[in-house]
């Protein structure tokens, strides 16, 4: 009886460990499980109908600025509260101009576009040095911009430029706005 008491015992401590170790691997199995949901496996883009898709959101942007029409320029932005625009121009009383969050930008380019204040409107511009970086749901863009009156081709300005860009929906919105305009030579002193 003993000897069989000591055998049940001995079956139970084997059982006992099996069930830790089942246990551990369903816990481990759970963990990577976890990881693999919080951080999806990135899904291969293809870069060039990205980057054209980017530079035509940028280019209806612009457009749409230009036209002062004010609900295709809007459905460029991330309507969120992430937004920001930081930018440097000497024409600017105050030279930098920064906006915090999309609806303080909208209120101010409504207000401009109601009272047909656009800077340089018709104006074309010309980009170069771009630079993207692109991944499934960001993007940033930097590029150089040139900026020429339509019809006489007279330089209006120089500026850099950045973009960052976030997927919402499958389509590309500008999250962050930031331009550094070059002082034109008879500003600088």
């Amino acid at each position: 009886m003993k000897k069989n008491a000591i055998t049940a015992i001995n079956s139970l401590q084997y059982f006992l460990i099996d069930m830790k170790s089942v246990i551990l691997l369903l816990a481990i199995f759970v963990l990577i499980s976890s990881c693999y949901q919080n951080n999806p496996v990135m899904v291969t883009l293809d870069f060039e109908k990205e980057k054209s898709a980017i530079q035509a959101v940028i280019a209806k942007e612009t457009e749409s600025y230009y036209k002062q029409d004010f609900e295709a320029w809007k459905s460029t932005y991330l309507q969120s509260d992430a937004f920001r625009k930081f930018g440097y121009w000497e024409g600017y009383p105050e030279k930098v101009a920064s906006n915090i969050g999309f609806e303080s930008l909208a209120a101010e380019k409504k207000k401009q576009f109601e009272a047909n204040e656009t800077l340089w409107q018709g104006s074309t511009e010309e980009r170069i040095n771009e630079n993207f970086r692109i991944s499934n749901d960001m993007a940033w863009y930097t590029f150089e911009q040139n900026s020429y009156e339509k019809d006489t081709r007279k330089f209006l300005g120089k500026s850099l430029e950045t973009r960052i860009l976030e997927k919402v929906n499958g389509e590309w919105k500008i999250a962050y706005l930031g331009f550094h305009y070059y002082p034109m030579p008879e500003e600088k002193k």
